[in-house]
């Protein structure tokens, strides 16, 4: 029995449960046995490695949960609270804009605490910094209520800085209590300066909300998520905070310039002034018809002297010979004026080749600080906000519609005493721009302080407009005048963009720019093509007057009558004219200050239209993008401009230099 036992423990398959291994008798098993045998020995093998697998899978949906669970309890904690942060965001702004200090420092300092939570509850996912691609995304929220926090706190210093001059600005809240206007600017000059320090704190602020706003990665989002263009929010973001932080750096020079240039600290400054008429234009904005001497200390204005700027020719006595241009029809004048040296477009320009001769005029104030230039919508803005006028010795000045002229009172007025033609000798014609501004800034000094910000706000949208200019001796004070945009330059375009100034000047036609007005379309029809593009630029000028007797023995008032008009259009240096129609004789064209420029002559009558056509051809390489730098003239109040690129049209306002873009 024992032998037997063992012979059969010999022949039978000997089994180790702990390593899995089989010996296996192939004298009493089949090839078939031997597969399946084969079979359940693999799947035993595998099973420790599946259930690993298995237990693993579970914990990591089992985490997943949890974190599932857990960052929905977070959103939702986060979402209830972004909400109301978000409305109390639009409040504090529409505070702002409604110009109500005090609430809207209040909200800010609301709204910081109410970010502190959010932020905190965000923070609450700081798990994922170590997730890897979730990591990305949670850097960037961290990236973006970085940034929240900093603009916060610019915010709230930009409130502290402009409290001290919240009643002048029009802001309720901290009030001048004592004193004068001229107090009240005297103030407001001495405290500028102490704005520096903010200034820097705020720039410190705006560079942090750059920095983390540019570390955000907006290609890792999608275009649109749920309609809304979320890509393109972040890139808007990323843009206007590089521009706030570029432009705080860029505009500094301006307000730490301003006190000076006001005479702040008892320091007096001498200014030419020159105004401008716009009725008969010319290339700055109109013809040189008066000077004024005036002193500024502590912002307040005094006028030394003003006269007809035929008395400041008649004391010029170089004989430098008149341009051709202005020659052709200025045919009663052999030498170059003092009245007609504004012949470049570019104030600058223009002021530097008339203040280098007007120092040659004996008896004339040599200590001038700057050239200061007004045109009749800037006199006529303020007075529409001052009201009516007393000028002793003139009369009363009005900006009231004149039906003799369809134009404010004012501006008939000085026509008639400046311009209709008398019996008699009139001394001192144009001298009443001294007596007008002295009444003007007395007005305006007494004014009750409600009428401040109109004031301000209509002054520095007649600035913008290019109704007053700056030109400046000192270099500090002029570079701060180009950064503001207020010295009357024109410069050429950057980046090869596409660039129109249009300058006409009015040679023979009496004060018929009073009526005239004049719309322009722009035609791009292809993209570039080469490096270059094809553009088409029309001009249509109307007259809606009828003429008057200019006849000097009539003894009337001339205003209107017929327009000899010397016309140049700056574009891009570079461009090459293909067709010119309209100018009385073949277009000329010529490079000046880094431009081509396209110049001839046109004639428009009384009630009458006349329309120039320009083809040229521009150097320009973006195949996407289309941008055109739109310069304004002085002197002019708006152009219209029909913009038709690539097919697609719209109409565009031109009241200052504009800046055009779109797609092709």
């Amino acid at each position: 029995m024992l032998e037997k036992e063992t012979e059969l423990k010999d022949t039978s398959v000997t089994t180790s449960v702990d390593s899995f291994e089989y010996q296996i008798n192939e004298n009493s098993v089949t090839s078939e046995s031997r597969s399946r045998r084969g079979t359940l020995v693999q799947k035993l093998k595998q099973k420790p490695v599946l259930m690993g697998g298995i237990v693993v899978v579970l914990v990591l949906t089992f985490v997943l949960t949890i974190m599932g669970v857990y960052t929905y309890a977070v959103a939702r904690e986060l979402q209830a609270q972004v909400i109301p942060l978000k409305a109390k965001a639009q409040t504090t702004y529409d505070l702002f804009k409604a110009q109500n200090l005090p609430e809207a420092e209040k909200t800010l300092n609301e709204l910081e605490t109410e970010f502190q939570t959010v932020k905190n509850t965000y923070q609450k996912l700081g798990f994922y910094s170590i997730v890897p691609i979730a990591s990305g995304y949670y850097k960037d929220g961290l990236h973006g209520l970085n940034a929240a926090e900093a603009g916060l706190s610019a915010a709230k210093k930009s409130v502290t800085a402009v409290t001290p001059y919240a009643d002048v600005l029009g802001f309720a809240g901290a009030e001048f209590t004592g004193g004068t206007t001229e107090d009240r600017l005297k103030v407001i000059l001495g405290t500028l300066e102490k704005v520096s320090p903010i200034l820097d704190d705020i720039g410190t602020d705006l560079n942090t909300v750059k920095s983390e706003l540019g570390s955000i990665n907006a290609k890792r989002y999608p275009e649109t998520l749920k309609g809304i263009p979320v890509r393109e929010y972040i890139l808007m973001a990323q843009e206007m905070s590089a521009g706030a932080a570029d432009g705080l750096v860029e505009y500094r020079p301006v307000i730490e310039q301003l006190p000076k240039v006001a005479g702040s600290g008892g320091q007096k400054k001498k200014y030419l002034i020159l105004f401008q008429n716009d009725n008969e234009l010319r290339p700055t904005g109109g013809f040189l018809t008066a000077y004024a001497i005036i002193n500024v200390t502590d912002g307040k204005v005094e006028a030394e002297k003003s006269d007809d700027i035929y008395e400041l020719d008649q004391k010029f006595t170089k004989n430098i010979a008149i341009p051709e241009e202005l020659g052709r029809y200025l045919t009663t004048e052999r030498y170059f004026n003092l009245r007609d040296m504004n012949i470049s477009p570019d104030f600058k320009i223009a002021m530097d080749l008339f203040f280098e001769n007007y120092k040659t005029v004996k008896g004339e104030p040599q200590d001038i600080d700057g050239i200061i230039s007004v045109d009749t919508h800037f006199l006529t803005n303020l007075m529409k906000v001052l009201g009516p006028v007393e000028v002793p010795g003139y009369g009363t000045f009005t900006a009231e519609n004149d039906t003799r002229c369809d134009c404010p009172q004012i501006i008939y007025i000085l026509s008639e005493i400046i311009t209709r033609p008398t019996p008699y000798l009139r001394e001192d014609r144009k001298g009443i721009l001294g007596p007008l501004m002295r009444s003007l800034l007395t007005k305006a000094y007494t004014a009750p302080k409600q009428t401040w910000p109109e004031l301000f706000k209509t002054g520095f949208e007649s600035i913008q407009n290019r109704h007053a200019q700056f030109y400046f001796i000192d270099q500090d004070a002029q570079n701060a005048a180009e950064l503001a945009n207020v010295a009357g330059r024109m410069t050429p375009p950057k980046n090869g963009e596409d660039f129109l100034g249009i300058v006409n000047a009015n040679l023979a036609g009496a004060k018929s720019n009073l009526f005239i007005t004049y719309e322009v379309k722009q035609t791009v029809t292809e993209v570039p093509v080469d490096g270059m593009i094809t553009k088409t630029v029309e001009i249509t000028y109307k007259n809606n007057h009828k003429a008057d007797n200019c006849n000097l023995e009539a003894g009337l008032l001339c205003l209107n009558s017929t327009l000899k008009d010397w016309t140049r259009l700056y574009v891009p240096q570079g461009s090459q004219l293909v067709e010119a129609q309209g100018f009385l004789e073949e277009a000329k064209t010529y490079d000046e200050n880094g431009f081509t420029v396209i110049d001839g002559f046109f004639t428009l009558e009384p009630l009458g239209s006349a329309k120039l056509s320009f083809t040229y051809t521009v150097p320009y390489e973006n195949q996407t993008d289309y941008k055109v730098n739109i310069w304004k003239q002085g002197g002019i109040e708006s152009v219209q401009n029909l913009m038709d690129i690539t097919g697609g049209q719209e109409i565009i306002e031109v009241k200052k230099d504009t800046t055009y873009e779109t797609f092709f």
